[in-house]
């Protein structure tokens, strides 16, 4: 018999017989032909590798079926493969401590404010199921809530999950991350139509963040949905970025999607001298001047299990990295639909190389 297509597929802790091959094993060349996918990108597959516990051991927990917690289709969702499924505690303690959380932006913004002029950072949850509408008053006319204190988390519920719904509306602005914070995590949040940068990622060059689980969408106008820039975001009379003296700040995004975003001057992500690590997610229905992901000015980015689809943009690519910055990782990526500038290229564009 014949082997006609290998690709792309998945194997954990399988046993063939006698050991020989646990991958596929071709009899006629004698071959064990491995399973060549790092990961399994398919929500269904729940299968958590367990390597210390033996299967007749492992908690009924891990037959959970996992369900995508966004409007993404669920072919396109990995998130399902980050959840790692803990055995239930026997018995719970008799006085578990009062868990506080914010249900009111201005609120938060104090909080946060205060935790960032002492210095001391810490953890804020917001309350499950809650909107800030920035849209109306008192919120629409406060300010985006600043981070500049390392070790800052914010997070939705106690588990910081998307599913949560804990939903940031409007407004010009939503946070600002500045100065050289390390450790600050925003977990499970959801950033529907700002009308300029929903996230300023403004840190120094040894400035880092996580985003977890978050979700940016129908955003129709404004520079990004994150913008990764060493400043405050400032433009010349051209609309053009302000220049600065150093390097941006490094910025993670895993389980993450941007859906559905117009009209955006430089794309969902621009990143602008600094790091960029996308590990994940999901870009759907954007429409750039420039592309989906713009990376310039000495930028680099790392690109793995994310996927692509019916996003367009003036520039060639749907990533597009300039002469002077880096595509450091391109690794199982999956695009569908996108159309780059003038059709030149519609998945990654290094300009460098001049290679799509």
């Amino acid at each position: 018999s014949t082997l006609g297509v290998n690709d792309d597929n998945f194997g954990s802790e399988n046993v063939g017989g006698n050991g020989t091959c646990n991958d596929i094993f071709d009899e006629g060349s004698g071959l064990c032909v491995p399973f060549e996918a790092d990961s399994c990108l398919l929500p269904a597959f729940t299968f958590t590798a367990t390597p210390s516990v033996a299967p007749s051991q492992v908690p009924s927990a891990f037959n959970t079926t996992a369900s995508p917690t966004s409007s993404v289709a669920p072919s396109q969702v990995p998130s399902v493969l980050n959840v790692t499924l803990s055995p239930v505690p026997s018995s719970v303690p008799s006085a578990m401590p009062s868990i506080s959380c914010f249900s009111e932006y201005e609120l938060l913004a104090e909080a946060v404010a205060e935790a960032g002029s002492n210095g001391t950072g810490g953890v804020f949850t917001i309350c499950p199921d809650t909107v800030f509408n920035l849209f109306v008053p008192p919120n629409s006319d406060v300010l985006p809530i600043v981070i500049n204190a390392s070790d800052t988390i914010i997070q939705c519920g106690v588990l910081g999950l998307r599913s949560g719904s804990c939903v940031v509306l409007g407004g010009s602005r939503h946070f600002e991350i500045a100065g050289s914070v390390t450790g600050v995590e925003l977990k499970g949040l959801t950033f529907i139509g700002a009308t300029d940068v929903s996230v300023g990622a403004f840190g120094s060059s040894n400035a880092s963040a996580t985003f977890d689980d978050c979700e940016w969408s129908d955003q129709s106008t404004g520079t990004a949905s994150v913008l990764i820039y060493n400043g405050d975001g400032s433009t010349d009379s051209e609309g053009n970025l302000l220049p600065f003296e150093e390097g941006s700040m490094s910025v993670e995004f895993t389980n993450c999607t941007f859906s559905d975003l117009s009209n955006l001057e430089l794309g969902a992500i621009a990143n602008v001298g600094g790091m960029s690590v996308i590990v994940d997610s999901v870009f759907q229905g954007i429409t750039s001047e420039e592309s989906s992901i713009t990376v310039s000015e000495n930028g680099t980015i790392s690109l793995s299990t994310s996927c692509f689809g019916g996003n367009s943009g003036d520039l060639p690519g749907t990533v597009f990295v300039d002469d002077s910055s880096t595509l450091d990782v391109n690794d199982d990526n999956f695009g569908s639909e996108n159309v780059g500038g003038n059709g030149t290229c519609n998945d990654i564009f290094d300009e460098g190389s001049g290679l799509c």
